[in-house]
């Protein structure tokens, strides 16, 4: 029994045979397992801030980073094949223009992949510098 995607496997006595069929039981939401979010010195092309968020399926996601008064400064998006969300932010605004040591906020939106369940958002914060 899959406990995220609602779906029972066996093998069938012919070898190497897998089945998947419906259990009935529907799909776990998309959900947070844990996350990695560090707050480095020094962000840039060859060091990027690169939190994960481990979820419990692939999701389609959009990480929007901003100032601590609001403004937003970069959107960042992607789509993971498995459940682990890996953006990474070179320090670079979406014009191009590098940011300054301070405290910055951020809003990870993600969507289940697999079409089922609610839309999570994470918030939270991180320091540079």
């Amino acid at each position: 029994m899959d406990r995220f995607g609602g779906q029972i496997a066996y093998l069938t006595a012919t070898y190497g045979q897998v089945v998947i069929v419906p259990s009935g039981v529907p799909t776990s939401p998309l959900a947070q397992m844990e996350a990695q979010v560090p707050s480095p010195s020094v962000i840039g092309t060859s060091m990027p801030w690169s939190p994960v968020w481990q979820l419990n399926k692939p999701s389609t996601w959009t990480l929007t980073l901003a100032t601590s008064s609001g403004t937003v400064l970069r959107t960042l998006t992607g789509a993971s094949t498995g459940a682990a969300v890996r953006p990474a932010w070179d320090g670079r605004t979406d014009s191009g223009a590098g940011v300054n040591s301070g405290r910055y906020t951020w809003k990870l939106t993600a969507r289940p992949r697999d079409g089922q369940g609610r839309m999570l958002a994470l918030t939270g914060t991180m320091a540079l510098g």
